[in-house]
């Protein structure tokens, strides 16, 4: 694991302190240090009528290898599977993402739209999650 991905992982760590609200009811855990980046992103969503299904926060286990949910430094918004949203994202997604200073899975060159992470770790240039060296299915946090 880089030495970057692990330090942010370590100031996370088991502090799911924060709820992140949609003005739909969607609710989701988060770390409380990212609580206001992320409440920020979904108060965007919510004023231009997006509308917030369910979320996927903090989770302690069936994140994909390297993420930041465990962490509770990334956010999942009505994400079935990698890259794909229902409904989809609007176009301005990854605008309001780094408008509250959180880095969208859509702006990766192996997009993962849906996908919300605090700014800071970004794998480096390239995104963490496309580092598999196996082919398993990957999981992930909002899984339904």
């Amino acid at each position: 694991m880089p030495k970057g991905l692990a330090r942010v992982m370590a100031e996370g760590a088991g502090r799911a302190a924060g709820v992140v609200r949609s003005s739909s009811g969607a609710t989701a855990h988060v770390a409380g240090r990212a609580t206001a980046a992320f409440q920020c992103l979904v108060s965007a969503l919510d004023r231009q009528g997006y509308p917030i299904r369910f979320m996927g926060g903090w989770r302690a286990h069936g994140s994909v290898r390297g993420s930041l949910h465990p962490a509770g430094l990334a956010l999942d918004i009505n994400q079935y599977g990698r890259n794909v949203t229902r409904p989809r994202m609007p176009r301005n997604e990854v605008t309001l993402a780094n408008s509250c200073m959180l880095v969208a899975g859509a702006q990766w060159a192996n997009a993962d739209s849906g996908h919300f992470q605090l700014g800071g770790w970004s794998g480096g240039g390239r995104h963490y999650a496309g580092r598999h060296r196996d082919h398993r299915p990957q999981r992930y946090a909002n899984a339904r």
